[in-house]
């Protein structure tokens, strides 16, 4: 869907090959207002009747309840979609025969795959004159090999049922105008591989082990001694809550959760960036999605266009990237769109089927990309009207996608940068989905906005700079390396890391930033005024907060109370000269976390920080890895060559159950 400044490059696809249908856009009325009264109601009372709403204890002692939604009941039924009554049990699985080894014809030509490409790890090219030795010495039986060359064994391993979703790929291309000189960007064609993200999460629902660690409809927890509010997983917050219409009855709604963070390997391959896009569901439980790792699934390698730095920085390739973005985006998610206007019949764990609908949840990035998810300017507030020099501004409303489409209809592209922070001539990828809100999207990346940003590149450094400006750079250094020793001199303690050299590091990573919170408050206490003392004591407070599992209504006073005490004394900062301005907008997200909590659960109901990409230096990889420049895959490539092989790790593959 394109809005009226929307100029951006043209783009064409074509799948090596696909197992996808072309899906029209289809568009449907969103929910404006929610089913029932937003009021709760408790087991057994009155309220339970009048306004649908379904109440049951929860936990030993009937010390919670919860209120469930009235329309997204997850009800039961049969393959055909037709509802179950109360109480039906599952029609008992088939089990495969124990002679059905398909797609191999047989065990010994599976027990060859899996020496082949497992164990021995053979290349392609020999591969094929292995393959073609064997077919010559049984020429005179009559005979021939088992595969016939290196692809028709990997179409049978692509094949195997059990296992990952195979990998695919399609080809992206800028068709717009071309100058007489055209640049060298506007010639090339970028590969972005994928997993069909409908059977990646078709496959989560079925898998047995979620079974009875999944929430099937939306609910709102309360602890029963005075009915404050409780927030936890997914399915707690009030956005799933709000994502029903009259034909999602009886359905079981599924949030579609995304997080991307590009990438740098240098181990064993030299360096190569990349940028992976990982996909959950809300329905499986916190605890769940951080330990079993089928709970969160890389579905994507998004490209990375690469110019000569004559072109780089140049407005086109700018545009171009960043709309190449969110039309792979819309691309690879596609598939998931008929669901999100009609429910479909899914087979889940407990063996079951239900009536599902999918819909677009939050989607978790660092600052970067989230400006870039909202086509927003940098500097600016991804979630709020907040002017850049005033971010902490109070009475600033939310962004909407409505007033967004409505200021770049009446706007200038270059009063839509200037006054309102947006690139007007960008289309988010979210308007091709149906109830799918960027600006509403953003979740919560405490790893990024606060231990990194916050933490590491705003409070630590300004530490430094105020030694600096009070006693100069030689007093300075003397008091750091003493703040140095303090960190160091911390005693072996479960859950402390030592820093034997103090701070003193090139590389941060997370656990380094996460490791340095819980002693750097004691190292700098005597060295700096209290008021800053105080400031860290206020963030430590709120970042700890917005860590837990569990979180009550007292806990989101509490953090409100912490905010504020670090609004207030961070002010010494600004007094001593150290900064000029609190307009910064990963301090400003801080402001958003209580509603965010609100909204999608505890923060640790998304996907956990820094999700593993799998092993590039396996041998385990085809010819996809011309992604990945693996050594075992074929020299040359050739372009529109049909390809559908997994560019990750295959080995699971081959695991029989």
């Amino acid at each position: 869907m394109q809005h009226i400044h929307a100029k951006h490059p043209h783009f064409w696809t074509y799948s090596r090959p696909t197992n996808h249908q072309d899906v029209g856009d289809l568009h449907t009325e969103e929910d404006e207002e929610p089913l029932v009264n937003p009021s709760h109601s408790m087991p057994g009372s009155d309220t339970e009747v009048d306004n649908g709403v379904r109440a049951a204890f929860i936990g030993p002692g009937n010390n919670l309840f919860r209120n469930y939604h009235p329309g997204l009941t997850g009800q039961p039924c049969n393959a055909d979609g037709n509802f179950l009554t109360n109480g039906t049990l599952p029609e008992p699985r088939q089990p495969k025969p124990p002679d059905d080894w398909s797609p191999y014809s047989s065990r010994l030509e599976f027990e060859l795959a899996d020496f082949i490409y497992t164990r021995s790890q053979i290349s392609a090219a020999n591969l094929n004159t292995l393959l073609k030795l064997w077919a010559a010495s049984l020429v005179k039986a009559g005979g021939k090999p088992m595969f016939g060359s290196y692809k028709d064994m990997y179409r049978t391993i692509d094949n195997t049922r059990v296992g990952d979703v195979k990998w695919q790929s399609f080809t992206v291309k800028y068709t717009g105008d071309v100058v007489a000189d055209p640049a060298p960007w506007m010639h090339d064609e970028y590969d972005v591989w994928f997993r069909d993200p409908l059977e990646v999460v078709r496959n989560m629902l079925a898998n047995p082990e979620f079974a009875n660690n999944m929430d099937l409809q939306p609910f709102r927890e309360y602890n029963t001694a005075d009915s404050t509010r409780r927030w936890q997983d997914f399915m707690s917050g009030d956005w799933a809550w709000h994502q029903a219409d009259q034909d999602c009855l009886g359905s079981a709604f599924v949030p579609i959760i995304l997080g991307s963070d590009k990438t740098t390997v240098s181990v064993a391959t030299g360096q190569n960036d990349y940028y992976p896009l990982y996909l959950s569901i809300g329905n499986i439980h916190n605890n769940i999605r951080r330990a079993h790792h089928n709970g969160v699934v890389l579905i994507a390698f998004l490209a990375m266009p690469k110019t000569t730095r004559e072109y780089a920085s140049k407005d086109e390739f700018r545009r171009f990237r960043r709309q190449l973005f969110h039309s792979s985006l819309g691309r690879i998610l596609r598939t998931l769109k008929p669901g999100m206007a009609k429910p479909e019949v899914t087979l889940f764990g407990d063996g079951h089927y239900r009536r599902v609908i999918y819909g677009l949840g939050p989607y978790i990035a660092d600052y970067e990309e989230q400006a870039l998810l909202t086509c927003i300017v940098r500097n600016w507030c991804l979630r709020c009207l907040a002017y850049r020099n005033n971010l902490d501004d109070d009475d600033a409303l939310d962004r909407c996608r409505d007033h967004a489409e409505m200021l770049i209809a009446e706007f200038a592209l270059d009063a839509l940068w200037n006054e309102y922070g947006i690139v007007g001539e960008l289309v988010p990828f979210t308007n091709d989905f149906i109830r799918a809100d960027i600006y509403e999207l953003i979740a919560p990346d405490i790893l990024h906005q606060i231990i990194k940003g916050a933490f590491k590149d705003h409070l630590v450094e300004w530490v430094e700079k105020y030694l600096r400006l009070t006693h100069g750079d030689s007093r300075a250094n003397e008091i750091l390396d003493d703040i140095d020793r303090w960190i160091a001199a911390v005693a072996p303690f479960p859950g402390l890391r030592r820093f034997p050299q103090g701070r003193h590091f090139k590389q941060w990573t997370s656990d380094d930033s996460k490791a340095l919170m819980k002693v750097y408050l004691p190292a700098i206490e005597g060295h700096v005024p209290s008021d800053i003392v105080r400031t860290f004591r206020a963030f430590l407070e709120f970042c700890y907060l917005v860590q837990r599992d569990i979180l009550t209504e007292k806990d989101l006073d509490d953090l409100d109370e912490a905010l504020a005490r670090f609004y207030r004394y961070r002010e010494i900062f600004k007094t001593t000269g150290v900064i000029t301005t609190f307009s910064l907008p990963r301090q400003h997200s801080m402001k958003h976390y209580k509603q965010l909590i609100q909204l999608f659960g505890a923060e640790t109901s998304g996907i956990p920080p820094g999700p593993h990409l799998p092993n590039f230096t396996s041998g385990a990889h085809r010819e996809g890895a011309v992604l990945l420049g693996n050594p075992h895959s074929p020299p040359t490539f050739e372009l529109g060559h049909a390809i559908s092989q997994e560019p990750t790790r295959l080995t699971s593959r081959l695991s029989r159950f």
